[in-house]
């Protein structure tokens, strides 16, 4: 998009964001072996977006959710001890956050000529050891980063400082929708579950007899990010299949509210195993409007976010592979329940495959 690329909340999470906590930041490679790294001082938290305290999240968890790639960078890193999280920079997005498919825009964008002075509200030099840095200028210039930038005199510093957004435009293009709106092509029903379309939303509902069911995709798939917008009417006892081989070999991240033990949507129970990981923090269910569940797979690993939040994170091996689904349980109490899914999408992870 030319030197005026726009950088958004989704595909530059830390492209600003990474130069606001840490006022010590060098550019990777700019220490030579011999001279040992100076101390880190971190910066008190500042935030040009004027995000105030109490409005701003823990972490950058829910922004690397669908930027994970962003999360190695040492500016990244070193900025989040600091305290300075995207959203100082680019403003709390509660749309951007909330959006499907990185649809979205954050509230505050940067072009490349904005770079230099928003980092100069928080650095007031811009390197604080210029002999080291004109010693890596001399070494890099006219060369490519190993994130694809080439270093001259003109350079800026998100050309020395990371790899920002590239790698996470080009990953925001691999979603696949699993779900057409119009029928239920590539899904197969298992089960006695009332499963249709209308208007553009999956609606699943108990059959006759209070009658439990799964609808499947016809497709297998290994390790993945998966977000799913849904709704439900109360009580249910519901959930989205993963890895799904039989129905004693999967994984569900459920959507319920179970007694004993405590648990809340998120939690991911294994057949044979019980629950894996609980939610157990009720809060987080919107029980009148929309939810986003994202699931991530990888190797052993299973993460799950409700709505932008952490709830799971561990690791089995009960199965590497499957297919993606949902289910609607059985029994007299849940007769009223109804899941209506607004969108399903699958984000093949690096080398995974199907």
């Amino acid at each position: 998009m030319g030197t005026k690329t726009l950088v958004s909340l989704a595909a530059c999470v830390v492209v600003v964001m990474a130069f606001v906590g840490v006022r010590q930041a060098q550019p990777e490679g700019a220490m030579s072996p011999e001279k040992p790294e100076p101390p880190t001082e971190a910066a008190p938290v500042l935030s040009p977006a004027g995000v105030s305290a109490d409005q701003r999240p823990v972490d950058n968890s829910s922004c690397l959710l669908c930027h994970p790639s962003l999360a190695e960078e040492m500016i990244t890193t070193s900025h989040a001890k600091g305290g300075t999280l995207c959203v100082d920079c680019h403003g709390l997005s509660t749309a951007h956050a909330a959006g499907e498919g990185l649809v979205d825009k954050a509230d505050l964008l940067f072009g490349r000529g904005e770079i230099v002075p928003l980092c100069q509200k928080c650095h007031e030099a811009p390197h604080q050891y210029p002999d080291r840095v004109d010693a890596f200028i001399a070494e890099w210039q006219g060369r490519i980063r190993p994130n694809g930038r080439k270093v001259s005199k003109d350079s800026v510093c998100t050309d020395c400082h990371g790899a920002h957004h590239e790698r996470d435009r080009q990953a925001s293009a691999e979603w696949i929708p699993l779900f057409n709106g119009k029928d239920l092509t590539g899904w197969q029903a298992e089960g006695n579950a009332v499963w249709k379309v209308e208007k553009g939303m999956l609606i699943g509902t108990q059959g006759p007899n209070d009658a439990h069911g799964e609808l499947l995709t016809t497709d297998t798939y290994r390790d993945f990010h998966l977000k799913v917008t849904y709704r439900v009417a109360w009580p249910a006892n519901t959930g989205i299949w993963f890895r799904y081989q039989s129905g004693g070999q999967a994984y569900q991240a459920d959507i319920l509210e179970y007694r004993n033990p405590v648990a809340y949507s998120g939690t991911i129970y294994c057949p044979g195993k019980m629950f894996l990981a609980i939610n157990d923090d009720p809060d987080l269910v919107n029980h009148e409007g929309w939810n986003t569940m994202d699931i991530r797979a990888e190797g052993p690993r299973l993460r799950v976010w409700l709505n932008g939040f952490q709830v799971a994170d561990v690791k089995d091996d009960t199965t590497d592979h499957g297919r993606i689904g949902f289910q609607v349980h059985a029994g007299k109490e849940f007769e009223a329940m109804k899941i209506t899914v607004r969108q399903v999408l699958l984000q093949p992870l690096c080398g995974a495959g199907r």
